[in-house]
């Protein structure tokens, strides 16, 4: 992945981000990296995977919370 590195004078950045008090009249390094899809990284991360399950609604609203433990408990059986 690119990405651009600077070292430049804080002042500079007053009029685009709010930095700490303890940065201004200071040099700062500046990391420039592309912004990702971070939602499509973890999906595929994700996909299968022990976590998936324990994410997403809940099929029926009138289910209790110790039916759905019971579910949950039932999916971690068939792993061991």
């Amino acid at each position: 992945m690119e990405f651009v590195r600077k070292i430049i004078d804080s002042n500079v950045l007053d009029q685009v981000l709010s930095l700490p008090h303890s940065f201004h009249n200071h040099k700062v390094e500046i990391l420039v990296f592309p912004v990702q899809d971070r939602k499509a990284q973890l999906n595929d991360l994700m996909e299968g995977s022990i976590t998936q399950s324990l994410i997403g609604a809940i099929p029926h609203p009138d289910i209790t919370p110790d039916e759905i433990r019971a579910l949950r408990l039932k999916k971690y059986d068939s792993i061991t």
